[in-house]
């Protein structure tokens, strides 16, 4: 059965906000955002840490080339 996670071709992005005393801080909590979705290879994209936290844009890869690409799982 195919999942609509099963159909991204490439990556995933995920913008937001994170309440948090420091951009140390930040950076560990949104590698704790991506390890609880289950998003392992992730790259942080930008990262602005100002005032009561950071905004964010992280990119999360689902198949990079010669992976087993799973729109082609059966």
């Amino acid at each position: 059965m195919t999942t609509a996670r099963d159909t991204i071709v490439d990556a995933l992005d995920i913008e937001s906000f994170v309440l948090c005393e420091s951009e140390a801080e930040a950076k560990e909590l949104v590698g704790k955002l991506m390890q609880s979705l289950g998003l392992a290879r992730f790259v942080i994209v930008s990262l602005d840490f100002n005032g009561p936290g950071a905004h964010f844009r992280v990119r999360a890869y689902m198949n990079k080339p010669g992976d087993t690409y799973t729109w082609l799982k059966e």
